[in-house]
């Protein structure tokens, strides 16, 4: 679906990375009126660095409304192109691939292009900014003192082992778990389909039972999925915890020792805070990863069934033996 749209994404990567890099002016600005101010130096080179830090706040929410309206434009486009896909597929999709199946039932898949919509700003535009600012925050941290260094290297292995392991569980419980939700809009299909039988057979609890039985399920596995999501979630919030108390003695212990100075020591928390909170922020959209998945999966059980052959066969009519029935050769 979004093959056609390399320009438009390439855009977006592009804004995202200005952005990052303009966030970053912030805690450098700082840094350098601090620097000023504690020289005695009052004026204008302050009313400067201070302007300059403002406009840099504004273009990078100029490139942000850019960037927002691209995404509008592609979630757009996506939708058009799956509801075409799907009517262009269903009308030749082989016989066969449908034995056993209720195909008005498979339509419900499109649906998941609404989780296809939700999940392209989280994905394109918050996760590629989190990663930017992560990286570029590293970088940045690193000039300062080497054993930020060690920071960096802590971020990266602590936000890869989180992803390793986790993550396969997570895609694995989101799949189960829309399974047994469109087993459940089957089954309410299903009843609203066989309205009568239903009533001629009178009192039944067939429906609630079947119900009962596809909830249970729904609900075991998006029970599984939490939990992975609250062990995402609980290693963000011990990573920040963790993280910031430690940097916060580590930059004082360098300022008393005076490897560092003031202005840099605020400048270096501040780009930790924005670190931490963009490996937060990354961790906290591995979900909307995971719906994102789920949906092109769910919507690829329409669209990856195989189509009948749309060209025939040319006969040779003059190529008949002489001993057929002429019939045959009219």
């Amino acid at each position: 679906m979004l093959r056609k749209e390399k320009k438009d994404i390439t855009t977006i990567y592009i804004y995202a990375i200005v952005v990052g890099i303009i966030s970053l002016t912030l805690p450098l600005g700082i840094q350098a009126i601090i620097g000023l101010v504690s020289g005695g130096l009052f004026f204008s080179s302050v009313y400067v660095l201070v302007g300059v830090v403002i406009l840099g706040i504004v273009f990078s929410g100029i490139l942000q409304i850019y960037q927002q309206t691209l995404v509008e434009i592609l979630q757009r486009r996506v939708f058009a192109k799956a509801a075409f896909e799907f009517t262009y597929r269903i009308p030749r999709v082989k016989s066969e691939s449908l034995l056993g199946v209720y195909a008005p039932e498979l339509m419900n898949r499109f649906f998941d292009i609404l989780n296809v919509q939700k999940a392209l700003p989280k994905v394109l535009i918050d996760v590629t900014a989190a990663v930017i600012q992560i990286v570029f925050g590293i970088i940045l941290l690193s000039l300062y003192h080497p054993y930020f260094i060690a920071f960096g290297a802590i971020t990266v292995v602590v936000v890869s082992l989180v992803v390793y392991y986790n993550a396969p569980k997570g895609l694995e419980t989101s799949l189960i778990e829309s399974k047994y939700k469109y087993k459940v809009a089957q089954w309410l299909e299903d009843i609203a389909r066989t309205l009568y039988a239903f009533k001629s057979a009178g009192s039944t609890n067939l429906p609630m039972q079947r119900m009962d039985h596809l909830v249970n399920n729904y609900l075991k596995y998006r029970k599984k999925h939490f939990n992975v999501l609250l062990i995402l979630f609980g290693n963000a919030v011990f990573f920040k915890a963790f993280i910031t108390g430690l940097l916060l003695v580590l930059g004082t212990a360098l300022v008393i020792d005076r490897q560092i100075t003031l202005g840099q020591f605020v400048a270096s928390e501040i780009i930790i805070v924005l670190v931490v909170n963009s490996v937060e922020k990354l961790i906290g959209s591995i979900e909307t990863v995971f719906d994102l998945l789920t949906a092109v999966e769910k919507m690829g059980t329409v669209t990856d069934l195989p189509l009948e052959r749309q060209t025939g066969l040319n006969y040779d009519l003059t190529s008949i033996p002489k001993e057929w029935p002429s019939s045959c050769k009219t």
